[in-house]
C-alpha cells in the first residue's frame, strides 16, 4: 500500500484530504505544521508528500527544500497546496524541488481529480543503506533544522572550494579524507575517481591499507561497476581484505564517476549520511579532475571508442557551426542514448562491452555521421551538417531498420538505443549540449 504524508496547519483540509486518499486506499498520515511535518516524515517514510504552502514554523517551500536535501528522497513525490492570494516567486517555485502545484481555489471536482492522478504516478520512497541512517531524533525546534542545514551547507562548501586544486589529484583525495576525519571518526579511507579509460584509487588512513582487488569487490556491494580498462593505484598497499565498510557512489547525471569507501566507521549510520550527503559536490570535483586531465592529454579521440571526447567535440560544434553560417548550411544533432549500458557491463564484463562500444560507432560513422562523439558514459552525439530535417529523419529511420536488421553488425542487437534529433537554430555550444 502506497503511503501518502498531508501537512497542512488547516483542520478541515487534513480531514478532507485524508479521507479522499484513505477512500481510494492509501496509507494516509497527517501533520499540522511543517516542523511536525518532517518528524512525521522520517518516522512514516512516505511514497508522496501533498504540503500546504503557508504554515507555521515551516513553510511548504522550505520543507521541501530540506527533503530534497537527501539523495535517497529524489523519487519521492510532493505536491505544494497554495491558497486564494498565495504567489510562489518563480525562482523558488523551480528550485523547491517540488513535483506538483495546486491551487486550493480550484473546483472541488479538479482538486481531487489532480490530487488522485498525483498520488497514483511511480513516486517511491527508495530504499537504501542511507535511509537507515536518516531516522533523525525529532526535531524539537526550528534551530534544529537550521542547524543541520547549516552543517549541510558548510560541509558542501568545504568540498566544493577544493576545486582550486585540481591540478593536484592526490592532494584533493587527501584534503577529502581530513575533511572527513574531522566530522566522523574511522580507521581508512578509500577514493576512486574513474573516466571512460582509466580509474584511479587513492588511500589514506591510520591502519594498514588494504588491496586495491578488496577496494573494488566493496564497491561492486555498493552497486559500482568497472567500465574502464586501466586501474592505476596511487598507494602502497598489502594483501589485507577490507572486511567492515560503508561506502557511496559518486554519480554524475546518475553515471558513476567514482566511489569513496570508509572503513571501520565509529559510527556507520553519521558516516553515510555524511556520504549522501557529500555526493553532489564530491561529483563536481571528480567531474572538474577529469576535464582537467582530459585537457592535459591533449587527445581528441576517446580511448575506448574511438569517438571524439567530450571536450574535442566542442571545438568541432564551434567550427561546424561557422561553416554552417557562412554557407548557409542546414546542422542537426542526434543524441543516441544507450538504455541498457549498466546492465551490459555487469552481465557481459567490461572487456566484452567496451568492444561492443566501439564496434557501435564504428556503425555510426557509417550510417549517420563521420563527426561521432561520446558526451557522457552511455550517450552518444552525432553531428550532420548539410541536410535538411526531412532527410535526416528519413536517415535515422534507415539507421534504425539497419541496426536492428544488419547481420555484419547483428552482435549490437545487444544494444537498446533511444534517438533524439536536434535541429540546430542559432543555439550556443552550451545550450546544444544542454538540450542533448
Amino acid at each position: 500500500m502506497k503511503k501518502v504524508l498531508v501537512v497542512d496547519d488547516s483542520a478541515v483540509w487534513r480531514t478532507y484530504l485524508q479521507n479522499l486518499l484513505e477512500i481510494h486506499g492509501y496509507a494516509v498520515e497527517v501533520a499540522k505544521d511543517g516542523l511536525e511535518g518532517l518528524n512525521r516524515f522520517f518516522s512514516f517514510l512516505p511514497d508522496t508528500v501533498i504540503v500546504d504552502y503557508v504554515m507555521p514554523k515551516l513553510n511548504g517551500v522550505h520543507f521541501t527544500r530540506f527533503i530534497r536535501s537527501f539523495s535517497t528522497f529524489k523519487n519521492v513525490g510532493i505536491m505544494i497546496l497554495t491558497g486564494a492570494e498565495e504567489t510562489i516567486n518563480p525562482f523558488w517555485a523551480k528550485k523547491s524541488g517540488a513535483n506538483a502545484f495546486l491551487k486550493k481555489t480550484a473546483s472541488q471536482s479538479e482538486i481531487e481529480r489532480t490530487v488522485l492522478e498525483f498520488v497514483a504516478k511511480p513516486f517511491s520512497m527508495e530504499w537504501s543503506r542511507e535511509l537507515y541512517a536518516l531516522h533523525i531524533e525529532p526535531f524539537g525546534e526550528l534551530v534544529d533544522i537550521l542547524e543541520e542545514s547549516l552543517r549541510d551547507s558548510t560541509i558542501t562548501k568545504e568540498i566544493l572550494q577544493l576545486s582550486e586544486y585540481i591540478y593536484d589529484e592526490k592532494l584533493v583525495m587527501k584534503k577529502i579524507y581530513n575533511l572527513f576525519t574531522e566530522l566522523f571518526e574511522f580507521d581508512n579511507f578509500y577514493a576512486c575517481v574513474s573516466t571512460y579509460s582509466h580509474a584511479r584509487v587513492y588511500a589514506f588512513g591510520n591502519k594498514e591499507l588494504s588491496n586495491p582487488n578488496s577496494v573494488f569487490e566493496k564497491a561492486k556491494e555498493i552497486r559500482f561497476f568497472s567500465y574502464f580498462k586501466y586501474i592505476d593505484v596511487y598507494y602502497e598497499d598489502t594483501e589485507r581484505k577490507i572486511e567492515n565498510a560503508i561506502g557511496e557512489v559518486i554519480t554524475r547525471k546518475e553515471e558513476p564517476i567514482g566511489f569513496i569507501i570508509i572503513e571501520n566507521p565509529k559510527v556507520p549510520e553519521v558516516a553515510e549520511r555524511i556520504l549522501a550527503l557529500a555526493n553532489y559536490s564530491i561529483s563536481l570535483i571528480f567531474d572538474l579532475i577529469n576535464y582537467h586531465k582530459l585537457l592535459g592529454s591533449q587527445k581528441e579521440l576517446e580511448e575506448i571508442t574511438g569517438a571524439y571526447d567530450r571536450h574535442a567535440i566542442t571545438g568541432k560544434i564551434v567550427n561546424l557551426i561557422d561553416f554552417s553560417k557562412r554557407n548557409q548550411l542546414p546542422l542537426s544533432f542526434v543524441s543516441i542514448k544507450l538504455l541498457n549500458l549498466r546492465k551490459l557491463y555487469t552481465s557481459k564484463g567490461t572487456d566484452y562491452t567496451n568492444q561492443l562500444l566501439r564496434t557501435f560507432v564504428k556503425f555510426l560513422e557509417e550510417q549517420l555521421s563521420d563527426t561521432i562523439a561520446r558526451i557522457e558514459l552511455g550517450k552518444f552525439l552525432a553531428v550532420i551538417l548539410g541536410k535538411n530535417v526531412t532527410p535526416v529523419q528519413k536517415q535515422l529511420e534507415s539507421f534504425q531498420i539497419i541496426f536492428n536488421e544488419s547481420e555484419e553488425y547483428k552482435n549490437l542487437k545487444e544494444i537498446e538505443v533511444e534517438t533524439n534529433l536536434f535541429v540546430w537554430n542559432g543555439e550556443s555550444v552550451g545550450e546544444i549540449l544542454e538540450k542533448l
